[in-house]
């Protein structure tokens, strides 16, 4: 039987697992990270996630739980606040030392680095500790660039260099779908053998279906009303959409869909939560207010895991119209609380939403096509209650303990080959 790793060393270089999604760089990888840690400590695998320490408030040391350590690492240099995600890559050297000198030369240790950042710095840490590497990307240079819609900024050169050489140098990669493994052989390079497909999952006592659901009520009244009528919820219908609020994840695009759905005189509202650059939330909130949508479109700073999913659970559709996602966390999140998801028709979203089945994924990304697909949920309350039980099914059958298990395989597989 392989070999369980002695000990995992996960590195997130560029934001703890600790800090809340939405918030400055943290999003759906910190919640992978927290959720992929904790499982794995819960089996029986010792687990220590190295962050850099980013804004100097953070401790040296955090305990979370039975075999699960976080360490923050502080750059030699640096002030507080002051580095930018991107400028990480000039302390890699020092992160890497760090993590090398604290780790010690134990037998049977496995480094996992999550993000191009931490690729290049797991290469160092790997080397020495004389340890297998296991690499998860989660978002790729070339695919963003390819996916980039007008007004985002390109990823720069050396990202795209990095994640060639982080995936040249890994035993093994993380990739969320196929879609992503084929991705990585055609623009990385990746040998076949070297992917393997684990799809994130959910926490199922976070997400679940609302009980008792009032959605349930629309679609009762449904039921009830004249045969042959029109199915038209006698309430407003509430969009949410939850990302880290930047281009790349399409606020503006649901803005301009909410916006044409108010004109064809639809009772639908929508809140965007999330944070995100002061100015471009101003200019945001601005064309809301040009638009004289003040009262059907309102935004909300990022909330913590429970108070989000309870919003999901609340809402009728959750919106992800982003230009690029290699799955899209939030959407399976959603499905899990029962709720249809409307998303783009890219990447990881085609396998992270069941197209009729879950949601509707939304092949152009214009405020027609948007419009089109929210305004035929709108209408329809019964076809959003039978997405969204479909959805509860499918996604209450993929959990963070599945994740793991098979990301432990892995590691033994690998411990095996080194």
């Amino acid at each position: 039987m392989p070999a369980r790793p002695q000990h995992v060393h996960l590195l997130s270089m560029h934001t703890s697992p600790l800090a809340q999604p939405g918030v400055g760089d943290a999003g759906g990888m910190n919640v992978y990270v927290a959720h992929l840690s904790r499982e794995l400590a819960g089996a029986g695998i010792p687990v220590t996630v190295w962050t850099a320490r980013r804004t100097g408030n953070e401790p040296d040391h955090v305990n979370v739980a039975e075999g699960l350590d976080v360490r923050h690492v502080a750059l030699p240099g640096t002030r507080p606040g002051a580095v930018g995600k991107n400028d990480l890559r000039h302390h890699i050297d020092a992160f890497a030392e760090a993590v090398v000198a604290a780790a010690g030369g134990a037998e049977g240790q496995l480094v996992h680095a999550h993000y191009w950042l931490s690729g290049l710095a797991g290469l160092q840490v790997a080397e020495g500790l004389g340890a297998p590497l296991v690499t998860s990307l989660h978002t790729t240079a070339h695919v963003k660039n390819l996916r980039a819609s007008v007004g985002e900024d390109p990823e720069p050169d050396f990202r795209i260099d990095g994640e060639h050489q982080v995936v040249e140098g890994s035993d093994a990669v993380v990739v969320n779908t196929a879609t992503e493994a084929r991705q990585m052989v055609e623009l990385y390079g990746a040998r076949p053998e070297q992917l393997r497909v684990i799809t994130p999952g959910i926490d199922p006592t976070v997400h679940h279906p609302p009980m008792p659901d009032p959605r349930d009520a629309a679609a009762t009244d449904l039921a009830q009303g004249a045969e042959g009528a029109e199915p038209v919820d006698p309430r407003p219908v509430e969009v949410l959409m939850a990302a880290r609020l930047q281009p790349l994840k399409g606020p503006g695009l649901l803005v301009e869909a909410i916006r044409l759905l108010v004109r064809e005189g639809l009772p639908v509202h929508a809140t965007i939560i999330g944070n995100g650059d002061p100015d471009y939330l101003g200019r945001l909130r601005s064309r809301v207010s040009q638009y004289g949508l003040e009262s059907r479109i309102r935004f909300v700073h990022a909330q913590p895991a429970g108070e989000l999913a309870a919003r999901m659970g609340a809402a009728d559709i959750v919106a992800v119209p982003s230009s690029s996602e290699t799955f899209g966390l939030v959407a399976l999140e959603a499905q899990g609380c029962a709720t249809p998801v409307v998303a783009s028709r890219i990447d990881g979203l085609t396998e992270a939403v069941l197209d009729g089945t879950t949601g509707v994924l939304v092949a152009d990304r214009t405020p027609e096509a948007w419009a089109r697909a929210l305004g035929g949920l709108v209408r329809d309350p019964a076809l959003r209650r039978r997405l969204g039980r479909a959805a509860a099914e499918r996604a209450g059958a993929m959990t963070w303990a599945t994740t793991a298990d098979r990301t432990a395989e892995l590691y033994a597989e690998v411990l095996t080959r080194h």
